[in-house]
């Protein structure tokens, strides 16, 4: 289950002096949500909705990104936590089974579901403390090997050999 609008929540209680900007990327799942992703656009001046992007672009931003907010309230293990290890960008994620799984316990970017306030703190954190940007940094880059292509392709194909050997 998403919870799609908890950084933009989260990025209103910055202070003014924040540079931090959320982009959010997916399309609408209902026209609520679109209609809430605008309403939030005009209230909130950090947060922008870019809806459904090619997974080129996708991959474009997330290069491009400072860090990767997944705040999904239940998740098997979402396909954008990959890409932003892939992409060796430092996430702040929910804590919740799928992203633990992928992530490890003692990752440091974790925030409890729904806990906007908790997220703040951490979105200032990461801003304003480059050591804790970097130890976000590193966890991740720790985790490359898990989505590196060859090591995915030699798994699949022990896999294939032993399901037909």
């Amino acid at each position: 289950m998403k919870d799609p609008f908890r950084t933009a929540m989260a990025a209103r209680s910055l202070p003014d002096s924040s540079r931090v900007r959320v982009l959010q990327i997916g399309g609408a799942m209902t026209d609520t949500m679109a209609k809430r992703a605008h309403k939030e656009m005009c209230a909130n001046k950090r947060y922008r909705w870019l809806g459904e992007q090619s997974r080129s672009r996708v991959r474009q931003i997330l290069k491009e990104s400072s860090l990767c907010v997944l705040s999904s309230r239940m998740e098997g293990g979402a396909n954008v936590l990959s890409e932003a290890i892939a992409a060796s960008v430092p996430i702040l994620a929910s804590r919740i089974n799928g992203n633990v799984g992928i992530l490890g316990a003692d990752y440091p970017g974790y925030f409890d579901v729904g806990d906007t306030a908790q997220l703040a703190r951490l979105l200032a954190r990461a801003e304003t403390l480059t050591a804790f940007l970097a130890e976000l940094k590193t966890s991740v880059n720790g985790l490359a090997p898990l989505v590196d292509p060859a090591r995915e392709e030699q798994a699949w194909s022990d896999l294939t050999s032993e399901l037909s050997g």
